[in-house]
């Protein structure tokens, strides 16, 4: 059974007659609205109009309360939980800008980090669309402007300028999709400007966390073993995580990776560092099959790998509250990378971060510029 509604009315009847007396009652809208749940009708009442003391502009505002609640209906609107029925299938131009954006998100393909930052991203927008009015217009119908209001409410709810810039490209992505369909001839949002923002200097282990650090071997070696081989890995938790037995070839002393570069995942060969050779081995000898994960739910080969949040849980637990680390588990990478720099170079670690420009290398080489610094202090030319 597909949603409906009755006839809207007004009490009372006669309201659109030319009679004074009914300025002194009290007005209201009210329709049934029918669905599933209830077949014979759900009681829909609305008013708004009463405010008005001049017959005729009362009975004009009646008029664009109806229209309002018809426009609303024709969208999707379901008056009783308040929400927009969203159409799973498709968008069009008529399509609320909400669920648009909604059925946008199921449709990309996206990363698992990317998405969940995408859902987060809508659940603020959705908030600063509410306050322009921007929820219940047609997609078609949103403007560029429209999305700088919204982010413009953001700003002004205490967001940093790094959120702006988030939002604006998640809102990006979202639009190619739209794009895609012709809703749009272009994606407007790439047209709005970046707001400038200075990154917050990555936070690394140091010397005294490091020493605290190894005390997880005797408490939970198999977590001490996976953040061991991560540090050397070079690469990303979520490429880590990924990894399974038949990638890595122990003789050759490499591993293999998929590495996603802009919208296309490529495959990288990653060495499997010497200092951390006997762990690899020791792991693939704990597995039975090559197609197991290397990293199951107890850090060990299983069939399916540990998920994003049970990693995180798990790294909390034993390395930041137990022993004390007030750093997460992805500065291990950003750890390796600064040390990479300081003993062999910039370009070194670059690298061995797979980064296409040594900018992006700096931003975890928290000590770059110090170590630049430092060795111009001691440059000589015999003057």
């Amino acid at each position: 059974m597909k949603n409906s509604h009755s006839e809207i009315k007004i009490v009372p009847k006669n309201w659109e007659k030319n009679l004074k007396s009914n300025i002194k009652k009290e007005w209201y809208g009210y329709y049934f609205y029918f669905t599933p749940e209830h077949p014979e009708g759900y009681l829909v009442k609305f008013r708004g109009m009463n405010r008005i003391k001049d017959l005729e502009q009362r009975q004009k505002m009646t008029r664009i309360l109806i229209n309002s609640e018809l426009d609303l209906l024709a969208k999707g609107y379901n008056p009783i939980t308040k929400q927009f029925e969203v159409n799973e299938d498709f968008v069009t131009e008529k399509t609320p800008f909400l669920q648009a954006l909604e059925i946008a998100r199921k449709k990309i393909k996206v990363a698992e980090s990317t998405m969940t930052n995408i859902v987060d991203v809508i659940k603020l927008v959705t908030m600063a669309a509410n306050k322009t009015g921007v929820s219940i217009l047609e997609i078609g119908k949103v403007k560029k402007r429209d999305i700088r209001q919204i982010l413009d409410i953001i700003l002004e709810k205490g967001y940093s300028n790094d959120r702006y810039n988030k939002v604006k490209a998640v809102l990006g992505i979202l639009y190619n999709y739209f794009v895609d369909l012709e809703i749009f001839e272009y994606n407007y949002c790439h047209f709005i400007k970046k707001l400038p923002h200075t990154p917050a200097p990555r936070v690394i282990l140091r010397k005294d966390d490091k020493e605290r650090f190894e005390e997880l071997k005797t408490t939970n070696y198999n977590l001490w073993r996976f953040c061991k081989m991560f540090y050397y890995s070079g690469c990303r938790i979520s490429e880590f995580r990924a990894l399974k037995i038949k990638d890595i070839n122990l003789k050759k002393q490499e591993f293999k990776i998929f590495e996603k570069k802009g919208k296309r995942y490529h495959e990288v060969l990653k060495p499997i560092n010497i200092n951390v050779y006997h762990l690899w081995k020791e792991i693939l000898s704990e597995g039975n099959g090559d197609d197991l994960f290397l990293f199951g739910n107890d850090l060990s080969p299983a069939e399916e790998s540990i998920t994003k949040h049970a990693l995180s849980h798990r790294y909390r637990r034993w390395v930041v509250k137990k022993l004390d680390i007030k750093v997460d588990l992805y500065a291990l990478r950003h750890t390796y990378l600064n040390d990479i720099t300081t003993i062999y170079g910039i370009s070194k670690a670059k690298d061995i971060a797979g980064h296409t420009n040594e900018r992006t290398t700096r931003i975890y080489a928290v000590d770059y510029n110090e170590n630049i610094l430092n060795e111009q202090k001691k440059v000589s030319t015999g003057f």
